[in-house]
């Protein structure tokens, strides 16, 4: 981040371009290794369909199952390791299954990505993020053991706790500041 910005203005250009590469990179990997919808909203065939020589007959529902996917060896190399580096480079194909496959995919992902982005970029500008005081309060990294209900439509993270240290505390609350002002005077609204 500081490379790319390094007067220090990430907080405000991270709305307007999306240039910190390994920013992208990690929350395509948390997408990927913390799959949150790990089951795709049902779907129901139109035709008849051939696969591996049996029919699968029209209206047979289907659901995609995104953690298999996100978690397919063929698919990612090492899929258990966290790992942001597999999407630096050239990277062919779904970066991951978080938002679904094909035309069914969700409509609002590529919104979710910019806002994911910016984020990220002013969470990790403004803080450094550590481990809590008591390690028994520490997040659990593997994404299986991390959720709380197996059995639930969304995956949801068992409790955890964390802290946050400023990195600068007199340029996060002129950052704070600007935010503010700016909401005050609708700068963030749609206009015509």
């Amino acid at each position: 981040i500081k490379d790319v910005y390094p007067d220090g203005d990430a907080w405000e250009k991270c709305l307007v371009e999306e240039r910190v590469p390994y920013v992208t990179a990690l929350y395509k990997e948390i997408l990927r290794y913390y799959t949150v919808i790990p089951m795709s909203l049902p779907r129901r065939s139109i035709s008849d369909i051939s696969y591996n020589g049996v029919i699968i007959p029209a209206g047979t529902l289907f659901y995609m199952n995104a953690f298999a996917g996100d978690y397919d060896e063929n698919h990612f190399i090492d899929p258990y390791t966290f790992n942001p580096e597999r999407y630096l480079g050239d990277v062919d194909g779904t970066p991951h299954f978080a938002y679904g496959a094909g035309s069914r995919m969700c409509a609002g992902s590529h919104l979710a990505n910019r806002e994911l982005f910016t984020f990220f970029i002013r969470l990790i500008s403004a803080f450094r993020i550590l481990e809590p005081n008591d390690s028994k309060y520490a997040a659990i990294v593997d994404a299986m053991e991390a959720t709380k209900c197996h059995t639930s439509l969304v995956a949801e993270p068992k409790s955890f706790k964390c802290r946050f240290e400023p990195r600068n505390r007199k340029l996060l609350e002129s950052w704070l500041e600007t935010s503010r002002q700016r909401a005050e005077n609708d700068e963030y609204s749609i206009r015509d």
